[in-house]
């Protein structure tokens, strides 16, 4: 099923391309037009705008009604991806400069800022594919629902790196709000668009909120095996994340490995080695803690699928393939 999966990506992406290219050029004002292509040329699954498509089919939709949204959350991802790399102080994305690395720290601002807009421009565009007044104006209310959390959750997430007894309540919180929400934006809008029940709707964004959080975990375990494509693994220990492992390992481990584990979580990023990162790592491997993150994420998709049987069959075995996906990759 990953093979189809990562076959769908691979096809549906240049679609959304074109659609970005309706509302960006990739030539126009330097250090904005070729600073947004430069990062969306970096790579990236297209997950989210996929995930747009394929709910959307799945419930009865016509899938060229719901493509400029689509679009639009592949380019929200990626202006919070912008954002992002400046608030983490990450220098590579991708395995390629950040944006603001490369273009400088104000142009990095300045390009997601671009990039927020444009979202909205595509989701107005969806009128010109067909989509009708009412569910234009319901996607551009979602969009608007998502940014707010999201923001709320990376302030949270901020707050809690200063946080040396995290609890997994607060972590579980952070990760609904910053990931969940807007991995369930596109499966809520392919919904809208295809016109499906207030009742299904409610069901999906249960499934996303679900899902969402299982997919931050799984990519805080790619942190410590791939690097997710950024540098040398173990970006989020450099910045001092409180991931789930964090927060198992510090209830498991001695006080004396607890004091040495926030020192290193608290040390300036650049002070950081990368032998510092491979003694948490082994600290997270002897108390089990990447185990437990595997199996927290596990039981989200697995919660996620109960949740799922009450939404068309199609529907629900297309939503729960892209579930395991998030947890099985391997980059």
């Amino acid at each position: 099923m990953n093979s189809e999966i990562e076959k769908l990506l691979a096809e549906l992406g240049p679609e959304f391309e074109k659609e970005i290219l309706r509302v960006i050029p990739r030539e126009g004002v330097p250090n904005l037009h070729d600073a947004v292509w430069y990062h969306l040329d970096s790579g990236g699954k297209r997950l989210r705008p996929a995930l747009a498509v394929v709910a959307c089919r799945a419930l009865g939709g016509d899938s060229g009604k719901v493509m400029p949204f689509a679009a639009a959350c592949e380019l929200l991802h990626n202006w919070f991806l912008v954002h992002d790399d400046i608030e983490d102080g990450d220098s590579f994305r991708r395995g390629k400069e950040a944006v603001w690395k490369k273009f400088g720290f104000d142009h990095g601002i300045n390009v997601g800022d671009f990039m927020s807009e444009k979202v909205y421009e595509l989701i107005l565009l969806s009128q010109e594919s067909g989509l009708g007044a009412e569910e234009t104006l319901q996607l551009a209310k979602v969009v608007a629902e998502t940014c707010s959390k999201t923001a709320e959750g990376q302030t949270m997430d901020m707050n809690l790196r200063k946080e040396n007894n995290p609890s997994e309540e607060a972590y579980m919180e952070t990760i609904k709000r910053k990931t969940g929400w807007y991995f369930t934006l596109p499966i809520v809008g392919g919904a809208i668009v295809a016109k499906a029940s207030d009742e299904i709707i409610r069901k999906i964004r249960e499934f996303g909120l679900k899902a969402g959080p299982a997919f931050q975990i799984a990519d805080d375990l790619l942190d410590l095996t791939s690097g997710k494509g950024r540098e040398d693994i173990g970006a989020d220990i450099k910045e001092g994340k409180r991931s789930l492992m964090v927060v198992h390992c510090n209830k498991a481990c001695s006080p004396g490995e607890k004091e040495k584990l926030f020192e290193t979580l608290n040390k300036p990023r650049e002070q950081t080695s990368q032998e510092d990162v491979l003694w948490v790592k082994s600290l997270f491997e002897k108390h089990g803690s990447l185990e437990y993150a595997r199996e927290k994420a596990r039981k989200l998709v697995g919660e996620a699928k109960e949740i799922s049987t009450a939404l068309p069959k199609e529907a629900m075995d297309i939503l729960d393939s892209f579930a395991s996906y998030v947890i099985e990759r391997t980059r």
